[in-house]
């Protein structure tokens, strides 16, 4: 049997083909690249950093400038998001939510060291798959049940879906 690459534990299902990266990993990479997805998303509708979206647009095709925005700020991300989980793993007193944490900073550790992920994990999500508007000009985020729903509000094709994201 396969190991993950970022705990070593068995690989009990191949949630990203081109990675062998167990069950738990990918639920809390789920996790985390739903929050950064989110917010390099909703970081395009602020004035400032859509003006500089759309000056760079008009220096690049539309598509691979979309691409590179998604992956522009991820060390950043990693960085951040790694201190906040250390942060809650010294205050969490509950057993389950540190072996969380802890398998949170493998996962945030594994991604500092390959951060050519981004770039596989986001290859689909810059653009609607049904009518190709960019993400960065027609989304809707919406909380369905246990769910966070990305969708296109051009076409209302759903562009990706979280479960339950756990923000730390």
């Amino acid at each position: 049997m396969e190991k993950c690459v970022i705990c070593g534990d068995d690989q009990d299902f191949k949630q990203y083909e081109s990675y062998n990266i167990c069950t738990s990993c990918a639920d809390i990479m789920e996790d985390v690249m739903s929050e950064y997805f989110m917010k390099t998303v909703s970081d395009a509708t602020k004035p400032k950093a859509h003006e500089g979206y759309l000056h760079y647009l008009d220096n690049t095709s539309r598509y691979v400038s979309d691409y590179k925005k998604i992956l522009s700020k991820s060390h950043k991300y990693t960085v951040d998001i790694s201190e906040r989980a250390d942060n809650a793993l010294h205050e969490s007193k509950i057993p389950s939510k540190q072996r969380y944490f802890e398998r949170m900073h493998e996962v945030l550790d594994w991604l500092e060291g390959t951060p050519q992920f981004y770039h596989y994990y986001f290859k689909e999500y810059y653009k609607c798959p049904s009518c190709d508007t960019s993400i960065f000009d027609k989304y809707e985020s919406e909380e369905v049940g246990e769910w966070l729903v990305i969708s296109c509000s051009n076409c209302g094709a759903m562009v990706k879906k979280y479960f339950s994201p756990k923000i730390v």
